[in-house]
């Protein structure tokens, strides 16, 4: 049994290696047999066949963040005795899923992939990112209940949409707009931004209260 898992192990994180280092169109069982180093009859008896393999690797979901990982990031990066305000932990959280992007080429080949094709492995990673997306906004709001009072999940879909196209950007061309998107300085940039945006709209939101409250009869 434990050569059994082991061997499984070594299969799954060669889908993961061969994504990062070839993206999706070196996926094959041939190539996966190569990289973790096993015969591919293997990969058939423990998968059943390449679209088994894929649905595997993605459930499994290492080479995305976890929402613990992102929410426990967003909390330690703000360092607040006292809870964290709605602005601040969204900004965090933003933050944090961009620089676990950044350092994810597997992560990066998965939404690339879902652009440009649909299969096992993309079908199951876009369902698994729109339910831990849906899962960070409950939490963002149950963390800060301030947050239920603008459309967070329409707000968090523009900026990480935004923020995650730049990044796939990079990859490819150095600047947008005139922004330096491969270097830390046009990041900070963009950071500073999407963290002026963030605040805006909470800031707007309050006032709306307070005017809604001063209007009310008295």
């Amino acid at each position: 049994m434990r050569d059994r898992e082991e061997t499984r192990g070594k299969i799954l994180e060669a889908v993961g290696k061969i994504l990062a280092e070839d993206g999706f169109q070196g996926i094959g069982i041939n190539n996966v047999s190569r990289k973790a180093g096993v015969d591919k009859v293997l990969i058939y008896r423990y998968f059943g066949d390449l679209p088994g393999l894929l649905r595997e690797f993605a459930s499994n979901g290492d080479y995305w963040p976890s929402m613990k990982t992102l929410i426990e990031d967003a909390e330690n990066a703000e360092k607040a005795p006292f809870p964290l305000e709605a602005s601040d932990l969204a900004i965090a959280l933003l933050k944090g899923y961009i620089r676990e992007l950044g350092s994810s080429n597997s992560a990066q080949e998965l939404l690339l992939g879902e652009l440009i094709s649909r299969n096992e492995l993309s079908a199951v990673s876009a369902e698994r990112r729109e339910r831990q997306g849906a899962d960070l906004i409950e939490a963002l709001v149950r963390t800060a209940p301030e947050a239920g009072k603008i459309d967070a999940a329409a707000m968090a879909a523009l900026l990480s949409a935004g923020l995650t196209y730049l990044m796939l950007r990079a990859r490819t061309s150095d600047a947008y707009l005139g922004i330096d998107i491969a270097s830390e300085g046009g990041w900070i940039r963009i950071e500073k931004a999407m963290e002026d945006l963030v605040r805006g709209v909470f800031r707007a939101s309050e006032m709306d209260d307070e005017q809604s409250q001063d209007r009310r009869p008295q």
